[in-house]
C-alpha cells in the first residue's frame, strides 16, 4: 500500500492495453483525426472539439513509449456526450474504461447508435454490444497463467537485471503471528529505476518497453504482473531515478478493480520508499539508494504451510533458494548479488565450470568440473551452445556408495540424473529430464553429468518458450540435431566415470571400505578356529610369487581401465592401489578383492599358507545383479529410500539367496557321490559361516 501523503497524479491509463487510438470528428467529413496511444486518451487534449459523435477509425499497436500527461485529476462537467465524453483536460474513470474497451476493435464506429461497419458505406444497425474484457474478471481468471513461485519470483528478478541492478533483496513476510502464512513478499534493486512517462504502463496488461524484442530477457509484456497476481491479489511499484527527489508510485489491486474503484493505473508521487521497507532500498553501508524499485505483493493469499497437498512454506523458500542460485549463475558470476530473506544466493553451476566458494569449501580446495565437449551447432543462423561436464574427481563418490549428503549439498543426486539445463539469454528457464534426450536410459552415472543447452531469445520458437520463460521443448527436427550432437560426449562422459569408479572401486577393495566389516569379523572369529590348510606346502618365495599374481591381474585391469599409459595421475593412482592391496593381504587371513571377467566363475580363491584371497567376479550375474544390488542400496541414504521399493528389494534379495543355495546343491548333484566327497566341505562351510556371522551380527 502506498505510504505518506499523496501528491498530485502525473500519469493514468487503462487497465489493459489494446493499442493505439484515433477518432475523428463525425460531424467535419475530412477533418483532422486525433490519436492516442496505449489503447484510449486517460488525459484528452483540449484541442479536441467539444461535440459528438466521434468513431474510432484506426486500432494498431503502438511500437514505442505513448506519451505521458501530466494533470490535476479532475471531476469535469462533461461538454458533451456520447460514445466518448471529453472535458478540458480530462476524462472521467468510467469513459476512459469505454474508450479503452472501444480501442480494440479496429474500424469498428462507435458512435450513439453503435453503428457497424460494413462493406462500402454500408452501415448496419447492432442488434447488441458487450465488452471485448470483462477486466475483473479476466484478471482472476488470469491468477491460474502457470507461474509457481520459483517463476514468479523469476519474472522481479529478470526486469532488476534489465535495469542494471547489483544489488537485488527479496523479503517475505508473516501474517501478524501466524509465520507459516506469508502476507508480502518485498523485492528491491539499485537499477536504474523507472521513469514517470513509463511507470504507469508497466502495470497495464499487454504493456512492455520490451515488447517482442530478442535481445534481453523480457519479451511478452505480462510477466511482471501476472507472476505477482498469480499469488498476490495486489501489486504495488515504488521507483526512484537518479536525480530524483521522490519517489513514483503505482498499483494494482484485484479487489478494488472487482469492487470498481479502480479502473485506471494511477501513478502518484510520495516523498519517500515506504517506511516497512525503507531497510531494503539502503546500501551495504546504509546509504539510501539513489536510485532503484520496490516492488511490493501484498494481500498474498496462496502462500502456506498446509492445504490440501500439505505443501511445506519452508521447502517452497528453499527451492526459490537453489532456483536463484542455477537460473541466475551466470549473473552470479559476473557479480549480481541475490538475498532472499538476509541470506546471500551462492550460485550453482551443474556443470562446475563456474568457480564457486561454496563448492571449494565443502571440497576443502578449489575445484573445477572436467569439461568432455563445448560445441555450438547453427539454427537458422542462430548459435546454440551444447556443453556436457561431469564434476572434478574429488566430488565423485563411489559407484553405488559414498557420501550421500555432501553430494546433496552439492546439488547432485537420484533427483539430476538425465536432467538437461537450458539457458535463454544466459538465464536458466528449465532443468527437467528431457524425454529422448539421451541415447539410452539415464543411468546412475547420469547424476553427474551436467547437459546444458544456451540458446538466444531469437530461437524462442525452436525452443517453444512461453511466457512464463519456464520450460523448453524443442521442436521435432532441433530435437533430433541436438541428441544427435549430445550422442558421443555423452558416451565419453559415461565412460569417463566408469574409469573413475573402477580406479576407486580398485582403492576400496584394497583398503577395504567395501569389505572391510567382513573382513574384521572374518578375522576375528578365526584367532579362535582351526588353522586353515591350504597352501602350507607353499614357500615365502612361492606365497609371494602368488601375491604378485593377484595384484597384478588386478591393477592390469584398473590401468587399461582408466587408461593410465598416458595419465601420470591415473598411474600414481594405480601403484597406491597396489601398495594398499599388498597390505591387506599381509595383515588379514582373508582378503576380499573385486574384477571382472568373462566366464561362469562366481569367484576365484588363491590359498596362502592358512590365508586366502577371493576374487569376485562382477561379470558373473549373482555378483552383478543380487550382490551389487545390495551394495548399492546399503549406500543410499534412508531419504532415498522408497518403503515399498525396499521390501521388493528384500524379496527379490531372499529369491536369490534362494538361487544360490539350490546353485550349490546343483554343483554337488553333478558328482556321482556328493555325500562323500562334499560332507565335510558342507560341514566346515556351515561352521565358518554361523562363525563370521556370529561375531558381525550385533553391528549389523
Amino acid at each position: 500500500m502506498s505510504s505518506g501523503r499523496r501528491n498530485k497524479c502525473v500519469g493514468q491509463l487503462p487497465l489493459i492495453d489494446f493499442g493505439s487510438l484515433a477518432v475523428k470528428d463525425e460531424q467535419a467529413p475530412g477533418g483532422p483525426e486525433y490519436r492516442a496511444g496505449s489503447g484510449g486518451l486517460p488525459l484528452a487534449p483540449a484541442s479536441i472539439p467539444a461535440h459528438a459523435p466521434w468513431s474510432v477509425t484506426s486500432s494498431t499497436a503502438t511500437a514505442g513509449l505513448p506519451g505521458s500527461w501530466r494533470s490535476e485529476p479532475v471531476d469535469p462537467t462533461p461538454a458533451t456526450t456520447g460514445p466518448f465524453t471529453f472535458a478540458a483536460g480530462s476524462v472521467p474513470a468510467k469513459e476512459a474504461s469505454a474508450m479503452a474497451d472501444s480501442s480494440a476493435a479496429p474500424a469498428a464506429t462507435r458512435s450513439a447508435s453503435a453503428p457497424a461497419s460494413g462493406t462500402g458505406d454500408e452501415r448496419a444497425e447492432a442488434s447488441a454490444s458487450a465488452q471485448i474484457i470483462q477486466v475483473d474478471k479476466a484478471l482472476e481468471s488470469w491468477r491460474d497463467a502457470g507461474f509457481d513461485l520459483n517463476s514468479a519470483i523469476g519474472e522481479v528478478i529478470d526486469n532488476s537485471i534489465e535495469a542494471a541492478a547489483t544489488r537485488i533483496r527479496i523479503r517475505t513476510y508473516p501474517r501478524g503471528d501466524k509465520p507459516k502464512i506469508i502476507d508480502t513478499i518485498a523485492f528491491s534493486d539499485d537499477g536504474v529505476g523507472i521513469d514517470s512517462q513509463t511507470l504507469p504502463h508497466v502495470l497495464t496488461l499487454g504493456y512492455s518497453s520490451r515488447y517482442g524484442q530478442r535481445s534481453g530477457l523480457g519479451r511478452f509484456g505480462v510477466g511482471l504482473k501476472l507472476a505477482a497476481l498469480s499469488h498476490a491479489r495486489r501489486l504495488d511499484i515504488y521507483t526512484r531515478q537518479l536525480g530524483e527527489a521522490g519517489v513514483l508510485h503505482a498499483w494494482l489491486d484485484l479487489d478494488d478493480i472487482r469492487d470498481g474503484s479502480q479502473t485506471l493505473i494511477l501513478s502518484e508521487t510520495l516523498p519517500d520508499f515506504p517506511g516497512e521497507h525503507s531497510d531494503l532500498v539502503l546500501s551495504d553501508d546504509g546509504d539510501p539508494y539513489e536510485s532503484g524499485t520496490l516492488v511490493v505483493w501484498n494481500k498474498v493469499d496462496r502462500l502456506k504451510t498446509g492445504g490440501r497437498y500439505k505443501t511445506d512454506l519452508a521447502q517452497q523458500l528453499s527451492e526459490v533458494q537453489t532456483f536463484l542460485a542455477r537460473a541466475y549463475r551466470r549473473f552470479l558470476d559476473k557479480g549480481v548479488s541475490i538475498d532472499l530473506n538476509g541470506r546471500d544466493t551462492e550460485l550453482h553451476d551443474p556443470t562446475f565450470q563456474l568457480d564457486s566458494p561454496r563448492v571449494n569449501k565443502k571440497v576443502g580446495k578449489r575445484v573445477q568440473g572436467q569439461l568432455i565437449t563445448r560445441d555450438t551447432i547453427n539454427v537458422d543462423e542462430h548459435q546454440v551452445t551444447i556443453t556436457v561436464a561431469i564434476p572434478a574427481d574429488e566430488i565423485i563418490q563411489r559407484r553405488g556408495r559414498g557420501d550421500a549428503q555432501f553430494l546433496k549439498d552439492l546439488n547432485i543426486g537420484p533427483s539430476t540424473e538425465g536432467k538437461i539445463s537450458f539457458l535463454r539469454q544466459g538465464r536458466e528457464i528449465s532443468y527437467e529430464l528431457v524425454q529422448n534426450f539421451y541415447p539410452t536410459r539415464v543411468v546412475e552415472a547420469d547424476r553427474y553429468v551436467a547437459v546444458e543447452i544456451e540458446f538466444p531469445a531469437t530461437l524462442d520458437e525452436y525452443f517453444q518458450v512461453r511466457h512464463v520463460k519456464k520450460g523448453a521443448e524443442p521442436v521435432d527436427k532441433l530435437r533430433t540435431q541436438l541428441r544427435a550432437s549430445l550422442r558421443r560426449p555423452l558416451e565419453a562422459a559415461r565412460k569417463r566415470l566408469r574409469d573413475q569408479w573402477d580406479l576407486m572401486d580398485a582403492a576400496s577393495s584394497s583398503g577395504n571400505d567395501d569389505h572391510e566389516e567382513a573382513e574384521k569379523a572374518a578375522a576375528a572369529a578365526d584367532t579362535t578356529a582351526p588353522r586353515g590348510r591350504a597352501g602350507g606346502q607353499l614357500s615365502p618365495r612361492e606365497q609371494k610369487d602368488k601375491v604378485d599374481k593377484v595384484v597384478s591381474d588386478l591393477t592390469d585391469d584398473l590401468a587399461s581401465g582408466a587408461d593410465a599409459s598416458d595419465d601420470p595421475a591415473a598411474k600414481e593412482r594405480v601403484a597406491e592401489v597396489a601398495d594398499k592391496l599388498r597390505e591387506t593381504i599381509e595383515a588379514l587371513p582373508f582378503t576380499i578383492a573385486d574384477r571382472t571377467w568373462p566366464g561362469k566363475e562366481m569367484l576365484d580363491i588363491t590359498h596362502l599358507n592358512g590365508k586366502a584371497i577371493v576374487i569376485l567376479n562382477h561379470g558373473h550375474p549373482f555378483i552383478r545383479d543380487v550382490y551389487d544390488a545390495a551394495q548399492s542400496m546399503a549406500a543410499r541414504s534412508a531419504d532415498e529410500v522408497d518403503p515399498a521399493e525396499a521390501l521388493r528389494f528384500a524379496r527379490r534379495m531372499k529369491v536369490g539367496f534362494d538361487l544360490l543355495f539350490m546353485a550349490y546343491a546343483k554343483a554337488e548333484n553333478m558328482h556321482p557321490t556328493p555325500d562323500s566327497y562334499y560332507g565335510d566341505l558342507r560341514m566346515f562351510w556351515g561352521q565358518a559361516a554361523a562363525s563370521y556371522i556370529t561375531e558381525v551380527a550385533p553391528q549389523i
